[in-house]
C-alpha cells in the first residue's frame, strides 16, 4: 500500500519545511496507530509512505486504508502557539495485492498506479489496482502528451 499526503507542495510552501516536517510526523503517528502492529510502515521519499500489510485479504486491507484516510481527514491541524490551522489534511492511497505482481518491484509499480488513479480520481481516496488500470493510464498519458 502506498499513501501520499494530497498537496503537500503548498505546505511546504506556504507554511515552510519545519511545519511541513511536523505534519508528516503526525501523519505518520496516525498511520502507525490505526494499523495492526505487525505492519512494516516507512516514509517512502517526500510525502510519502509504504506499507507492507501480510496475510491479510482485500476487504480488511480497505478498511484499515479508510480508517487511516478518515482519522487524518479529521484531526486538526494547528498551531497551539500561533493558532494558524494548516487546513484539513488528506492522503491518497493506492493498493496493490500481492496476488496481483509477480514480484516486489510489481508490486510496488502496480500500488503506485492505483494510487496515480486515486489522485486522479479526485484525491482523498483509496484505490484498489486492477487490472487494465495501466492501459487507462497509457490512454490518459496519450492524452495530455498531445
Amino acid at each position: 500500500m502506498l499513501v501520499d499526503v494530497d498537496h503537500f507542495k503548498r505546505i511546504n510552501d506556504t507554511y515552510g519545511h519545519p511545519v511541513g516536517d511536523k505534519i508528516l510526523a503526525t501523519v505518520a503517528s496516525i498511520i502507525r496507530a490505526n494499523v495492526r502492529r505487525d505492519v512494516f510502515v516507512a516514509r517512502v521519499g517526500g510525502e510519502e509512505f509504504a506499507l507492507i500489510v501480510e496475510g491479510t485479504a482485500a476487504e480488511e486491507v480497505m478498511t484499515m486504508c479508510e480508517r487511516i484516510r478518515r482519522a487524518l481527514e479529521t484531526t486538526p491541524f494547528k498551531n497551539s502557539r500561533t493558532k494558524v490551522d494548516y487546513g484539513p489534511i488528506t492522503i491518497s492511497l493506492g493498493i496493490c495485492m500481492a496476488s496481483d505482481a509477480a514480484n516486489s518491484g510489481e508490486l510496488y509499480n502496480k500500488a503506485d498506479l492505483a494510487l496515480y488513479c486515486a489522485k486522479n480520481a479526485g484525491r482523498n481516496c483509496c484505490n484498489v489496482y486492477q487490472d487494465g488500470m495501466q492501459k487507462d493510464f497509457s490512454k490518459s498519458w496519450l492524452i495530455y502528451k498531445n
